[in-house]
């Protein structure tokens, strides 16, 4: 996914702190490929990938936050129990957001919940490294602050900012997959996404 709004030699491609380096690279290289294309006669460029982030701009964006722009992707379909998954994705995306703040995290949080019938809520916090851990832990805190005005019941949310993200889902989606799936076989539960785009 990507979005745009002259460009300068001023570019950030990273990935995920659980991706390895092989899908990285893969994940990289696509998106700056997408990023050349899109920043094309436009003053900044952000591309999205489930493994990496890419953004161009004519400002210098380093080591300053930003959570003025974000995406955010909703899953079509309302969780089994709305009200008791609610509260039970809340306090996964709660202990997110706290983690994403511990210094020694790398700015990569990650937390799963049992819930009931077999389901395991998985939740995720990243950021983007050149901003400092308190820093991430308020823009993933930010992020998840605005899940329920978007994704209220909803079985999976995604909240990307341009320092950070927020996700949770009822599927495996970060490295180490459970029970040793594969990416492709956990993207294929993922289901169908409504998109909202919210300019500053």
């Amino acid at each position: 996914m990507a979005t745009a709004s002259s460009c300068s030699p001023l570019v950030a491609v990273l990935c995920r702190g659980d991706i390895p380096a092989p899908d990285c690279a893969l994940c990289a290289s696509a998106a700056a490929r997408q990023l050349a294309g899109a920043c094309r006669g436009r003053a900044d460029a952000r591309v999205w990938y489930d493994y990496c982030f890419a953004r161009y701009d004519d400002a210098d964006f380093v080591g300053l936050p930003d959570t003025g722009y974000a995406l955010i992707l909703l899953n079509t379909q309302n969780a089994t129990d709305p009200e008791a998954f609610e509260k039970a994705q809340r306090k996964v995306m709660a202990r997110v957001a706290a983690d994403a703040g511990d210094a020694g995290g790398g700015g990569l949080a990650r937390e799963t919940a049992r819930f009931k019938d077999g389901v395991t809520i998985y939740g995720l916090g990243w950021c983007t490294r050149d901003i400092t851990a308190a820093d991430c832990g308020l823009c993933v805190a930010q992020a998840v602050a605005e899940m329920p005005n978007y994704c209220r019941f909803r079985r999976g949310c995604r909240v990307l900012y341009s320092s950070c993200m927020a996700r949770y889902e009822t599927y495996p989606f970060f490295f180490p997959l459970d029970g040793g799936q594969s990416a492709d076989a956990s993207a294929s539960a993922a289901g169908d996404y409504d998109r909202v785009v919210l300019n500053p």
